[in-house]
């Protein structure tokens, strides 16, 4: 248990008070180190909250494989995009622990996880909906070409639309957690940044594919795997490389710190009422 009990924020020799951030790959093992059992504890909650949908996913899918059948693919995206509902308010919720841990903000895992998935579920819910609708047109449309056609040009539109979707939902997501905005403002803002920001959008979007594709083009060998760590490490990945940008783009910590220091201005004039009153 000493590897989920590491503490990176408690003090010690040899660290300085105000030192810098670490930068690049030190700083992503910095955060895993410290908070790598949240992730873990959050992966296998968010996972349950996308098993209905996997579960109709590889039903169908190989149903789809072993007889292309239309009323399947339809009954396929009509069921399994309607548990969208539980799995973007968990992605949610993973996505508001990891943004903390980002901005190393203090935080109770069950009361952050609870809070985000509570607060975010309207829009979360809709977005989940429509990912997980993407989601299995994407894998169904795989099936679908293997099944019939050897099409190189088909196989590239494919992939090239599946990674154009995976680079606007890296920037979605974070910013329905953060940002208070119409669907609509969320939508046009991933897709001008994901294109904007491609040199950051691009490699986060090739290392999230290629992570969960290949544990995919595995199963059932990698679901213990999935389970455990296979969803926190792509979406923390593509989060921590698109992070900086994000934050410089909209101020996500300095806005955190001025509600802060507002909540803790509003705690101390508080006690000081109360105070006068005992008195």
């Amino acid at each position: 248990m000493g590897l989920f009990n590491m503490r990176y924020d408690r003090p010690g020799p040899g660290v300085a008070k105000d030192a810098p951030r670490k930068t690049g790959i030190s700083r992503w093992f910095e955060i895993v180190g410290r908070d790598l059992w949240d992730f873990t504890k959050a992966n296998l909650l968010t996972v349950l909250c996308f098993a209905p949908t996997l579960i109709v996913a590889i039903l169908a899918g190989v149903w789809l494989l072993l007889d292309p059948n239309l009323l399947i693919l339809i009954l396929g995206l009509v069921l399994g995009s309607s548990f969208g509902v539980l799995a973007g308010p968990g992605l949610c919720a993973m996505l508001s622990l990891m943004l903390k841990s980002l901005r190393d903000e203090p935080k109770f895992f069950w009361h952050t996880y609870k809070k985000a998935f509570r607060d975010n579920f309207r829009q979360g819910a809709v977005a989940g909906v429509v990912l997980c609708f993407v989601f299995l047109l994407q894998i169904f449309g795989f099936i679908l070409y293997f099944r019939h056609t050897t099409s190189s040009f088909v196989l590239a539109l494919l992939f090239l639309d599946v990674l154009l979707i995976s680079m606007m939902v890296l920037f979605y997501f974070p910013q329905l957690v953060l940002l208070d905005l119409p669907t609509k403002a969320i939508f046009t803002n991933s897709l001008r940044l994901s294109l904007g920001l491609l040199p950051r959008s691009l490699p986060a979007a090739i290392i999230q594919i290629g992570l969960l594709g290949a544990q995919i083009l595995f199963l059932p060998l990698t679901v213990p795997i999935f389970v455990i760590i296979g969803l926190w490490i792509p979406v923390f990945t593509g989060l921590f490389i698109i992070y900086k940008p994000l934050n410089d783009i909209f101020h996500i910590e300095e806005q955190f710190n001025i509600r802060r220091e507002a909540e803790m201005k509003a705690y101390s004039e508080s006690s000081q009422d109360t105070t006068s009153s005992d008195e």
